[in-house]
């Protein structure tokens, strides 16, 4: 299929010009090893599979709304505007090619599909073009036979997908096939399995059933799954020694969170997935663990075999940290030994398992997760709502990654309102949210939730005014929140933004031939609705945007810059002032692509910042402006400036218009 040069998004059915639109999934196929088979049984046999494939691929694609780009040979590119509908014809391609041969001998079709999401420029003729096409192909390359492979931001933005009844039920699924280096791409991507689970009979594609009557196969499974939810639980006991909102850290409990709910499932129902399989996807989880406790005691041939394959998976930052010996288990288990399997299955050996002092969180809930509700705190309601569901999530094994996402998935203004007033939102549900800053308390001072309220009530009493204003200066001095708040925000974001998204007060969208300033009606907090004001006047556009926020204390705004409709870079110029003095109260990253790919975030310096190239090193730009103060409020002037793309003058080039902007 044809691949091109970098651009930006288009929708199915655009006007002939190149413009922007709607975030698109760009779906390629083709059928694998065709060449061979063509070789080997000659034109006319390839020419019947084709038309099989075009048949069970066009009845698809017709049903989910995919726009047939183009063909080529055995190839097909597809565009969805709904991400989930070119994950749902994935699956039911899949399925017909596979219920088509499943009692046929004699030449048969095998497809690779690859998908991926984003932003891609539609040419006059309707083609698409760009980085969102190429890495579709590349990944549709890497595609076995009969499997799906989606990027990273397909599996976010399609989210969780229910198979419908008339499709056997069941839920589809995204297993982490680790970083693939791939052709025209500096640094390897993250590529995830589509797989399903059908809830009337019907099995995965590609993972075979456990027959009901095979004893054997089952034990060996449920042995498997045991000791994979024994790894798995001790992975989601470590910390950074340095970091507690460790990213990379951060990133890998997230999915060994999704693992372990998928593996106890798949236990419990005894089907989807066989002793193997397990064992080789928890394999990653074992070499760390062998990292962080044998690092000092394995040779160099083994060192290198487990840095590889850490390295695939989860990257390398996660590697070194490791290797530094920063990564510990402080709540770590020693795993009940898994019942020996009727008959030997292949496993790969296992490493030696170390022996810790103390029970997982997750593993023994009643031993460990922190004391109930005192019924004395109810009264205090900001604070009662934030234990409540601390203390919920906190023996959950629940990765904070995957927590911090589905609150702001609910919530994005979490930050932006203060703790003690979260109650009057949302009927008290917002105030919740803030278990995720009583878990970066827990984690700046272990035990520290453990002793608070007493210590609040022997200082106060149980006055609900006095009682609420002990524990917030407690959190705040004895939790060192006056002092750490700024790095909960950086991880916050590290992890949050681009996806699922933080709200924001203001942004800029810049086109080529226009920019785009964006607010709110009301000015309120949360706001949904948007005002929008174009600017087409190249003076207009160039001119410094100043954002006046007031925060109140312990609170954080959110601004941005994004690139719509630009094919000449921009360069965004930022500063912040509080009282007309430069102040660094502000993080700002850089966001790589609109779906997924972002930066370190980092402090604004007090001269400001200038960030490069909007629009091809970047998608976008967001600013996080905090209070860091415990109880004063502040208001700060954030000034963002996007350059406009110098032009030469007339004397300097013949092919400047009289007249034209100097």
């Amino acid at each position: 299929m044809n691949e091109n040069a970098h651009g930006e998004s288009s929708g199915p059915r655009a006007t002939p010009e190149v413009s922007v639109a709607d975030t698109i999934t760009i779906f390629f196929s083709d059928i694998r090893g065709f060449t061979d088979t063509t070789e080997e049984l000659g034109d006319e046999v390839a020419n019947d599979l084709v038309r099989e494939q075009d048949f069970i691929v066009r009845s698809h694609l017709e049903a989910y709304g995919g726009d047939v780009v183009k063909t080529q040979g055995d190839s097909f590119m597809v565009a969805f505007k709904a991400t989930r509908g070119a994950i749902l014809c994935a699956i039911g391609i899949q399925k017909s090619v596979a219920e088509k041969y499943s009692n046929q001998a004699g030449p048969r079709i095998a497809i690779g599909i690859g998908i991926n999401t984003g932003e891609p420029i539609r040419q006059k003729d309707g083609d698409y073009i760009g980085g969102t096409v190429n890495l579709a192909a590349r990944i549709c390359a890497a595609a076995g036979p009969g499997q799906i492979l989606v990027a990273e931001s397909t599996r976010y933005v399609a989210g969780r997908i229910e198979l419908r009844k008339s499709d056997g039920g069941g839920v589809v699924e995204y297993v982490d096939r680790g970083l693939h280096p791939l052709k025209g791409f500096p640094e390897p991507k993250r590529l995830f399995e589509v797989t399903w689970h059908a809830t009337s009979g019907e099995q995965p594609a590609a993972e075979p059933a456990l027959s009901s009557g095979d004893e054997t196969q089952i034990a060996a499974l449920k042995a498997a799954v045991q000791r994979a939810i024994g790894v798995l639980t001790r992975v989601l006991a470590i910390t950074h020694m340095d970091d507690p909102g460790f990213p990379s850290l951060l990133e890998c409990q997230e999915k060994a969170s999704q693992l372990r709910v998928r593996f106890s499932r798949a236990g419990i129902e005894g089907r989807g997935l066989t002793a193997q399989n397990v064992l080789e996807e928890i394999q990653p989880y074992e070499d760390l663990l062998t990292l962080m406790h044998e690092r000092d005691t394995l040779t160099d041939e083994r060192w290198a075999q487990l840095d590889a394959a850490v390295v695939r998976v989860f990257g390398r930052t996660l590697m070194n940290a490791a290797a530094r010996g920063r990564l510990s288990i402080t709540m770590a288990e020693k795993p009940a030994a898994p019942a020996p399997p009727s008959e030997p299955i292949k496993e790969r050996p296992k490493e030696p398992e170390p022996a810790p002092a103390v029970t997982p969180r997750s593993s023994v809930p009643n031993a460990l997760a922190p004391p109930p509700l005192d019924e004395r705190a109810t009264s205090v309601r900001w604070w009662a709502a934030g234990y409540a569901a601390w203390s919920q999530w906190k023996p959950s094994g629940l990765a904070w990654a995957h927590a911090l996402r589905a609150e702001i998935g609910r919530f994005p203004y979490l930050l932006s309102v203060h703790i003690r007033t979260a109650e009057d939102h949302d009927e008290g549900q917002l105030a919740g949210g803030y278990f995720l800053l009583l878990e970066h308390v827990e984690n700046v001072c272990p035990g520290f939730m453990r002793t608070v309220f007493d210590r609040a009530v022997a200082d106060v009493g149980v006055d609900p005014e006095r009682l609420g204003r002990k524990l917030y200066e407690l959190l705040v001095d004895d939790g060192r929140l006056r002092e750490t708040y700024a790095s909960f925000v950086r991880d916050v974001i590290q992890v949050a933004v681009p996806t699922p998204g933080m709200w924001a007060d203001a942004g800029i969208v810049e086109h080529d031939d226009s920019t785009t300033l964006v607010s709110h009606p009301t000015r309120a907090i949360g706001d949904a609705q948007d005002d929008s004001v174009q600017l087409t006047d190249p003076q207009d556009r160039g001119a410094e945007r100043r954002f006046l926020v007031t925060l109140e204390p312990m609170t954080t705004r959110f601004f941005y810059a994004k690139s719509g409709k630009l094919k000449t870079p921009r360069d965004v110029d930022i500063r912040l002032t509080s009282a007309d003095v430069p102040s660094d109260r502000a993080w700002y990253l850089s966001v790589r692509d609109s779906l997924s790919g972002r930066s370190d975030p980092k402090l604004i310096p007090t001269a400001g910042v200038t960030i490069p190239n909007l629009g091809r090193d970047s998608f976008g730009v967001w600013v996080a402006v905090f209070n860091a103060h415990p109880v004063e409020v502040v208001t700060y002037e954030l000034t963002m400036t996007v350059k406009q793309p110098r032009q030469q003058t007339a004397g300097r080039s013949v092919f400047a218009r009289p007249g034209g902007p100097r």
